[in-house]
């Protein structure tokens, strides 16, 4: 296995593991190519096997449209600093328990702490399960919880892939 800055030749497979592995959004070569940021993977072989980036916080209001007053500080904060908002991150369920996520975010986490003065991770928690399943890799950095709110999306009826209709994740929202 190998750990590398993305490389345009890898697009196509990003794409295959989010689509595969953290259906948000659909992926294409073209979407995955046209991100921006600190964006780091891990390859083996052919495969890529793990992915993590993020990018500064242009328009805060884009990245966080919904519980304004709740998050009215936090708001103030990122539009005071240079934030970096993680926006992706995921491994292959065949290679998880063997430190790839874990060194993903140590590499991930350097670069961005050199790029920007706060980061921001939103964790979305299965509310059914409690479950933040990257929450072991970011919370070894000093993270402080700046929200947790219960079903994020549900009072904007967002359909999830994921949950199979309306989101009903939790937002962990935490930041460094």
């Amino acid at each position: 296995m190998q750990f590398i800055k993305f490389e345009a030749s890898y697009a196509a497979r990003v794409a295959t593991l989010l689509n595969d592995f953290l259906p948000f959004e659909p992926e294409t070569a073209e979407t995955v190519l046209a991100a921006e940021g600190v964006r780091y993977i891990c390859v083996d072989g052919k495969d890529v096997i793990g992915y993590v980036a993020g990018y500064i916080i242009e328009d805060v209001n884009n990245e966080f449209p919904y519980f304004k007053e709740e998050l009215k500080d936090f708001i103030e904060l990122i539009e005071q600093n240079k934030t970096m908002y993680t926006s992706h991150f995921v491994v292959h369920p065949g290679y998880r328990k063997q430190g790839i996520g874990s060194k993903l975010v140590e590499l991930y986490m350097d670069e961005a702490m050199r790029q920007a003065e706060k980061i921001v991770v939103v964790g979305w928690v299965q509310s059914d399960l409690g479950l933040w399943a990257a929450e072991r890799q970011f919370m070894q950095y000093p993270f402080e919880q700046v929200a947790y709110i219960k079903r994020y999306f549900e009072p904007y009826e967002v359909d999830c892939p994921s949950c199979g209709g309306l989101c009903y994740c939790d937002a962990n929202i935490v930041m460094r």
